[in-house]
């Protein structure tokens, strides 16, 4: 009998120990489950969030609650994408309580974190606001291929400097049509206290003094196209040819525009308007094809039949990045002279625009001297050989012969 009631004992623990373990397997089952679901969740979205091991994943959105939430109407689309919301908001303006002359909105590649820190060191944002200007970096959302930035950085770089806006759409060069209009929409709608807009692209060097001064000179001087809504200032590309050439990284096919010419549009390194000019460009959009050629798209394409007239800038600019240099040269001297171009390429150096925004800035105070014609930039610039290290560490692939 004893040894009966031992045998039952432990059918009975055997028992327990069976359906304990059942219990456990199949809540482990749940949770493998509920994981796999949630990243088929992220995928499709196309998020490509990127997340260390063993950190938790970063949330979605990174919204200042204490501030009310924009209208749902504004964020449930941008042109046919139909879900689209902010990753990242931006309340630049809502909490800018001084008169704003200008917000400046940088197209900012999401993996140009160096590019993005040198327009801070070369001008930070408390100092933009002393000026009356404030300043935004246009951002998507990460690539599959970018390995050297996450979605936790960036929520890092906005906590830390409150000057990101990230849609959540992908990051991508036939993309940037998505970006712009974000940004012009944005800075139209909720900026519209903002006198003007100024677009650059963020490997770009500019003279931001010499631009708040051209913008007071225009407001006081032709006050009327400053407040209404036909205000596009640039470099102006006249009668460009379409590229048909596949081979061209501009090749666009008769598909994709069916006109050999397109029409006289801005450069989008640089350009000004204001909000109303925006907004008509950006209600355009949204009832013309999407361009994937951005600055041609928004300011000639949608431009055009608004018939926006271009107020022409091109005198500002230069292509030649060594020239650049050449000012901050001259503007180191005992004798500053002013430098005669206000904007051009950075030649993939991030340190450049913090040089040239650094030694500029005494001509704002008066403190340079006016450049002679015999001594132009373009007579007395010699360029230095540079050997430019590319971001991120690349890899340099030369050929080499190999011996037996």
């Amino acid at each position: 009998m004893r040894l009966r009631r031992i045998i039952w004992k432990l059918i009975l623990i055997i028992a327990a120990f069976l359906i304990a373990l059942v219990i456990v397997l199949n809540n482990t089952e749940n949770t493998t489950n509920s994981d796999e679901f949630l990243t088929i969740l992220r995928n499709t979205k196309e998020d490509d969030v990127v997340v260390t091991p063993g950190e938790p994943p970063p949330k979605m959105h990174l919204l200042d609650e204490r501030k009310p939430k924009p209208a749902k109407a504004q964020e449930r689309q941008l042109l046919n994408l139909t879900n689209f919301e902010y990753m990242v908001d931006n309340y630049s303006c809502e909490n800018y309580k001084k008169e704003l002359m200008a917000i400046i909105i940088v197209t900012s590649y999401v993996g140009h974190d160096e590019l993005r820190s040198a327009h801070r060191n070369a001008i930070s944002q408390a100092k933009l606001s002393e000026m009356g200007m404030q300043r935004v970096f246009l951002l998507a959302t990460i690539s599959r291929r970018e390995h050297f930035i996450t979605q936790s950085q960036i929520f890092n770089e906005q906590q830390r400097f409150g000057d990101l806006l990230q849609g959540n759409f992908l990051e991508a060069y036939r993309n940037l049509s998505y970006k712009h209009i974000m940004g012009l929409e944005w800075a139209a709608r909720r900026c519209s206290k903002a006198k003007f807009i100024i677009k650059i692209d963020d490997d770009i060097v500019y003279d931001v003094f010499h631009l708040k001064r051209y913008l007071e000179s225009l407001e006081l001087e032709n006050h009327e196209l400053t407040t209404s809504n036909a205000l596009l200032a640039g470099y102006i590309l006249d009668e460009k040819p379409v590229i048909r050439n596949e081979q061209n990284k501009w090749y666009v096919s008769p598909e994709e525009y069916n006109f050999n010419v397109y029409p006289s549009y801005l450069s989008g390194w640089l350009y000004v308007t204001n909000p109303k000019t925006a907004l008509r460009l950006v209600d355009q959009a949204y009832n013309t094809p999407i361009f994937w050629i951005d600055d041609t798209w928004v300011t000639g394409i949608l431009r055009e039949p608004l018939h926006i007239p271009l107020q022409r800038l091109n005198s500002w600019f230069s292509a030649n990045p060594d020239f650049l240099q050449c000012c901050v040269r001259d503007l180191k001297k005992a004798n500053a002279m002013e430098c005669e171009f206000y904007v051009g390429p950075n030649g993939g150096e991030a340190k450049l625009l913090i040089e040239f925004l650094h030694n500029v800035e005494k001509c704002y105070y008066d403190e340079c001297l006016k450049r002679p014609k015999e001594q132009s930039i373009k007579n007395t610039c010699v360029g230095a050989v540079k050997r430019i290290l590319p971001d991120h560490g690349n890899a340099e692939i030369k050929m080499v012969s190999l011996g037996r």
